[in-house]
């Protein structure tokens, strides 16, 4: 895709060729590499079409990405900030609604503070940038810039080098952690507080981030390039509190205090934590308990821990409405008892059963031991001693019989008592607090913790962040407090949803994240006649009752309309005369001539 500007054709004698098409265009191409080929006796050249010559000007041209990427201090020295084209559609619903929830929180106006009006405004269209387009990649900003509402003044549409330097210069660490304090400083450090605490990690190739290390991934094999990122909620709140970056190297369970630390310096004090069953460990139970900080950890009815107490419950509360939460159609009910032998205080154990899962389960068993019996059938009478039956022997007892080195499996039964203790145990799983509370009460608290597994979702899908596409560690830095924006809109968002649903007791289909951003991203404005932008259409019932989520109704979404049209009136939308199109590339069939067609297209 050819830029909309033009810039000095690169000082690279001997490097650069130029090909005229047949309407008369001149397209450039970069030499980046020789191949000898011994059969035919001479080398070729490997070329790629960087540009196209600027007609109006010899020694210009209009770049393409290879440009950008093989001449990178050109291009940020020669690549023009702002491009003044919009498109004659603007997708809006999306931008009022968050300009709406963002007034109560003014992040707006500390990024305006902080960074100055243009590089602030930035930032926040960045933020919704990953929200709207589920993708984190720079080169594609000013797509979505041509086609939104921007925070920026004049809503002016930076480029993607504007980002890069943004990234690379603007944001530094102190930024960042000035941010976080001052995020925490107005929360209400008095009452109750449940933290929700878990971390991910990410792959990451770049070679010069001090943070990236070898570790556990996640996806991936062990020793792989990583580095961590945790994220700590408040649940009450549903909001973000603070995130950490941290070395690949290191697990979740031994970063536990350092998070402790860090909350207590926010000047949280009267605090619980949400907690994964990654970070159980006994170190951490007792730095929780000397800080006097509260706890609630899950575990599956599985786990050693709590499968007797699991049996010794069993039967009594499963049917009973009275221990029934239709919020997440399950049983539960509380019992008493110690976490771990030498354990000094009383831990409450929440006991919950879901008829749903343990169909699941016992289906997913079924199938498990199903594969597993055919492929036993297929080794019978065949040499297993250099295979790995591990798989087998947990459900399985195999019998064998020597020839020589080769173990023959002549039989096998099933280990039925293990499977049928397996089977008591489904459906069930324990929810572990320090304080006492109800059943109904631990699964909610416990629940809540569901936006902070929303935000890693986001972060990994929906803003795009399986890969951080940056090559250096202050950009990284950058990227990640972007992202840890974007994450308290999405949150927001989701929040409000979520409270909808619960008051109403109903959750329609298109009640998400996704498909209410989808909705928004349907209320449009229109250039057309006299330049000034319109409502295309009305408003939908739908889109109504989304409103209606934010505390917003249709005569606000137009209003707000109305204010994006006015502020856009006096902008010039106009191309830069002379500017390629898309479609300007043109097919030449001549074989020499199939590799400089492929890098056009």
């Amino acid at each position: 895709m050819y830029q909309k500007f033009s810039v000095p054709i690169p000082d690279a004698p001997g490097k650069i060729t130029r090909k005229k098409s047949a309407d008369g265009s001149i397209y450039l191409y970069l030499e980046i590499d020789r191949t000898y080929h011994k059969d035919k006796g001479y080398t070729i050249p490997k070329r790629v079409c960087m540009g196209k010559q600027d007609p109006m000007d010899g020694s210009r041209m209009f770049p393409n990405e290879k440009y950008l990427e093989y001449f990178p201090s050109e291009s940020a020295a020669n690549t023009p900030e702002y491009s003044g084209s919009r498109s004659s559609c603007l997708h809006a619903g999306t931008h009022a609604v968050v300009k709406k929830l963002l007034e109560k929180y003014r992040i707006l106006d500390w990024l305006q503070g902080r960074f100055g009006l243009k590089n602030g405004g930035l930032v926040m269209d960045l933020a919704l940038y990953l929200i709207i387009t589920e993708g984190n990649a720079a080169q594609h900003y000013p797509d979505y810039a041509y086609r939104h509402p921007l925070f920026t003044p004049a809503m002016r549409i930076y480029s993607d080098s504007k980002v890069g330097a943004l990234l690379k210069d603007t944001i530094s660490r102190d930024d960042t952690i000035a941010f976080t304090e001052w995020w925490n400083s107005a929360k209400d450090h008095r009452n109750k507080v449940y933290m929700s605490y878990d971390s991910t990690n990410k792959l990451c190739q770049a070679g010069d981030i001090d943070m990236v290390e070898g570790g556990h991934p996640k996806i991936g094999n062990d020793g792989d390039p990583i580095f961590n990122v945790a994220i700590a909620t408040n649940v009450i709140e549903k909001l973000p509190a603070f995130y950490e970056d941290y070395l690949g190297s290191i697990v979740d369970v031994s970063q536990l205090d350092c998070m402790v630390d860090k909350a207590r310096a926010l000047g949280y004090r009267n605090l619980g934590f949400i907690l994964d069953r990654g970070y159980f460990s006994k170190e951490n139970i007792a730095y929780m308990d000397s800080n006097r900080f509260s706890f609630i950890i899950m575990m599956k009815g599985r786990k050693s821990v709590v499968s007797p107490i699991v049996l010794s419950v069993k039967g009594g509360f499963e049917n009973k409405r009275s221990d029934y939460l239709w919020e997440y159609s399950v049983s539960g009910t509380t019992v008493e008892g110690k976490l771990y032998e030498g354990d000094s205080k009383t831990r409450f154990f929440h006991i919950f059963y879901s008829a749903y899962n343990n169909a699941k389960e016992r289906l997913d068993l079924e199938l498990r031991l199903r594969k597993l019996s055919c492929e036993l059938d297929r080794l019978l009478g065949k040499d297993c001693a250099d295979l790995k039956l591990g798989k087998f022997e947990e459900f399985y007892n195999l019998e064998f019989s020597s020839e020589g080195k080769k173990r023959i499996l002549v039989m096998y039964s099933e280990k039925a008592d293990k499977i049928e203790a397996l089977i008591d145990l489904f459906g069930y799983f324990c929810v572990i607090s320090s304080d006492r509370m109800t059943a109904r009460d631990a699964l909610l608290l416990y629940k809540s913790r569901d936006s902070s597994e929303k935000l890693f979702a986001a972060d990994k899908t929906f803003l795009g962040s399986k890969a951080e596409r940056v090559q250096s560690e202050a950009s990284l830095r950058s990227k990640l407090f972007i992202e840890f924006l974007a994450l308290i809109i999405r949150s927001r968002l989701y929040a409000c949803i979520s409270d909808h649903v619960h008051a109403t007791r109903t959750r329609r289909n298109y009640l998400n994240v996704v498909s209410v951003i989808t909705e928004l991203e349907k209320i449009e404005l229109i250039r057309i006649g006299d330049g000034v932008y319109r409502l295309d259409h009305a408003i939908t019932a739908r889109q109504k009752e989304i409103l209606s989520i934010f505390g917003m109704s249709d005569d606000d979404m137009k209003e707000a309309c109305r204010g994006i049209s006015n502020e856009l009136v006096t902008i010039d939308a106009g191309d830069i005369r002379g500017c390629p199109k898309d479609d300007d590339i043109r097919d030449d069939s001549t074989v020499e001539d199939e590799e400089e067609r492929q890098c056009q297209e």
